[in-house]
């Protein structure tokens, strides 16, 4: 399970993203988190004061350490 916010919660069932949004489900392959974190980003609208500091699939994508 991941809280993304407090009007989502994404679940790892059988090998996919699921998660409901406005009373539908959406599933998403599990082998593209990147992916999943671009849709569920996309139900909504982005915070003005967040816009420049943070991408929404910034926290899954690969970062060279």
């Amino acid at each position: 399970m991941l809280s993304v916010l407090t009007e989502v919660t994404v679940w790892c069932k059988d090998g996919s993203f699921v998660w409901t949004h406005e009373g539908a489900t959406f599933t998403h392959p599990g082998d593209d988190p990147v992916g999943a974190a671009e849709r569920i980003a996309g139900h909504f609208p982005r915070r003005q004061e967040h816009q420049e500091d943070h991408s929404p699939t910034a926290s899954v994508r690969e970062h060279p350490g």
